[in-house]
């Protein structure tokens, strides 16, 4: 019988499973933020590129704070 610790405990296995979830949650997540902040990038340097122009990080950063600023504000109720 040649059984792994983590097979032994499975609380362990548990959290393991769990922790490699939410690295995958976050890493999708920053992937399509970035892919959806080229728009914005490419938006605001179509309006203001002659006075400003932003890069794809830039336009990350600008997504997420007009998230929290503007974002669904909801309490649970309808």
């Amino acid at each position: 019988m040649n059984m792994t610790f983590i097979d032994q405990v499975p609380v362990l296995k548990k959290m393991l499973e769990m922790a490699y979830t939410i690295v995958l949650v976050v890493l999708i997540s920053g992937i399509v933020g970035l892919v959806l902040a080229f728009p914005v990038m490419w938006l605001w340097n179509f309006v203001f590129g002659n006075f400003h122009q932003i890069s794809v990080l830039q336009a990350w950063a600008l997504n997420v704070l007009a998230g929290i600023l503007f974002g669904n504000k909801t309490n649970g109720k309808r």
